[in-house]
């Protein structure tokens, strides 16, 4: 099994694992839920647990707010607010106020293919908002998004397996698609129009030591390892990324290894052994340790959900 294979795991592993409720719709690779009048003590079902997808998703706020991490960086969406999700970043529910009310629309690689979605320009649009993919939708952008829930959630209802009824589907949700795509050109062309300064230095550096750690923070966990990257002394580097972030930098690294590791411990079906050498630890005794100081679990405990 190839690394992509073994930290993604596909919208049916997670409906498996985390639940799935009758008035949700999956098919074919795509999920359109929606969860209504959630209580602030109530966890949602659906990413409760750290979580990778290789597929692109939408989540829109109706009523209330909801907090959530997307990587390491937390979200916070309210009413009439959506956020867009590009594939390979681990996303994890947190909270949510009383009476929130979301809708999920989650679509994977091959559904888009299918539905003759353009890739490239979804790629493009998301990657372009990668730094603020929250975003807020005028009265009549939102009314236009229900009418889209709705009619899925209609033809959903009708449960029809002939050709036309697919064919439908497929219309709807290819339309929905477009409609998140139009929205989110229009957020990017004013955010543009606002920008008067370049980032700081600072910024650009912590830009750069996060996409490092992006790719190679399950071989590497040293400040070393990136500061030598970066052309920095460690103690340089930590002083950036704290003035920067108000985090250290072996906190930043230490976060996605643990991010990384309740994903495979939830999600995958590796050995604690196999996660731990995958993770380039030592050994299981190791990586428990490591774990638990972290998280105050053992990884058994975790996985178990105790």
């Amino acid at each position: 099994m190839n690394e992509k294979n073994i930290q993604s795991f596909s919208l049916k592993t997670l409906l498996d694992i985390n639940g799935y409720r009758p008035e949700d719709f999956y098919r074919e690779g795509c999920l359109i839920a929606s969860r209504v009048n959630m209580a602030r003590e109530v966890k949602f079902d659906l990413f409760r647990y750290p979580a990778r997808l290789q597929a692109y998703a939408a989540v829109f706020c109706k009523k209330g707010s909801i907090t959530f991490t997307a990587g390491l960086t937390r979200h916070t969406i309210s009413e009439n607010n959506f956020f867009v999700y590009m594939p390979g970043s681990i996303i994890q529910i947190e909270s949510q106020t009383d009476e929130t009310s979301v809708y999920f629309f989650i679509c994977e690689e091959e559904f888009i293919k299918k539905i003759n979605i353009d890739i490239k320009l979804l790629s493009a649009l998301f990657l372009e908002v990668d730094k603020n993919p929250c975003m807020r939708l005028d009265d009549k952008e939102w009314q236009s998004f229900e009418r889209s829930f709705y009619d899925i959630k209609m033809e959903a209802e009708l449960k029809g397996d002939d050709a036309y009824s697919t064919e439908i589907m497929r219309s709807l949700i290819h339309t929905l698609t477009y409609k998140i795509c139009r929205v989110t050109d229009r957020f990017i062309s004013q955010r543009k129009t606002l920008q008067c300064s370049p980032n700081s230095r600072n910024e650009e550096y912590f830009g750069t030591f996060m996409k490092i750690l992006s790719k190679h923070y399950m071989q590497h966990r040293s400040v070393g390892f990136y500061a030598e990257k970066m052309h920095l002394t460690p103690k340089y580097l930590t002083t950036i990324i704290r003035q920067t972030s108000g985090r250290t930098a072996i906190q930043w690294i230490d976060d996605y290894v643990v991010l990384e590791a309740k994903n495979l411990l939830k999600y995958s079906s590796m050995s604690i052994q196999e996660i731990a050498y995958f993770l380039n630890f030592a050994n299981q005794s190791f990586f428990g340790k490591y774990f638990k100081n972290h998280t105050g679990m053992t990884p058994t405990e975790y996985r178990l959900g105790k």
